[in-house]
C-alpha cells in the first residue's frame, strides 16, 4: 500500500481512492496509516478539501513539520478531552444529574451533524 501512496503534498491520494485501489475499507487504510507511521514512514495528509486531501510521502521539511504539528493538534486535543472526562468522573462518577445539560444552540449545532 506504502507504494501507492504519491510522493510530496502537491498531489495527495484520498484515503477513498487508497481504499478502492486496495479493496478495502477507508477505516482499514487510516489504520495500515498509522501502523506504517509508527514504523517511522514519512507519511503525512492533507485536509483541504474537497481537491487535494488525502496522503502523500513527506519529501520536504515544509510538509514534515506541518504534519508534526497536525498530530501534536490532534494530540493536545485528545489530551484536553481525556483530562476533563477523568476530572468528570474523579468528581461525579456516572451520576447523570451531574452533567451540564446543552443549550438550545448546542442541540441545533448537533442536529445539523446528523
Amino acid at each position: 500500500m506504502y507504494e501507492c501512496i504519491p510522493l510530496g503534498s502537491a498531489h495527495p491520494i484520498s484515503q477513498e481512492n487508497l481504499a478502492k485501489s486496495a479493496e478495502t475499507s477507508g477505516r482499514s487504510i487510516a489504520e495500515i496509516v498509522q501502523t506504517l507511521r509508527r514504523k517511522g514512514f514519512l507519511i503525512g495528509s492533507s485536509r483541504s478539501y474537497p481537491s487535494s486531501s488525502g496522503y502523500y510521502i513527506i519529501s520536504t521539511d515544509s510538509e514534515y513539520y506541518r504534519t508534526l504539528g497536525m498530530l501534536v493538534a490532534s494530540r493536545n486535543n485528545f489530551d484536553r478531552t481525556i483530562k476533563a472526562m477523568m476530572k468528570r468522573y474523579t468528581e461525579h462518577g456516572f451520576d447523570q444529574s451531574a452533567q451540564k445539560k446543552p443549550t438550545g444552540g448546542q442541540l441545533d449545532l448537533l442536529e445539523n451533524l446528523n
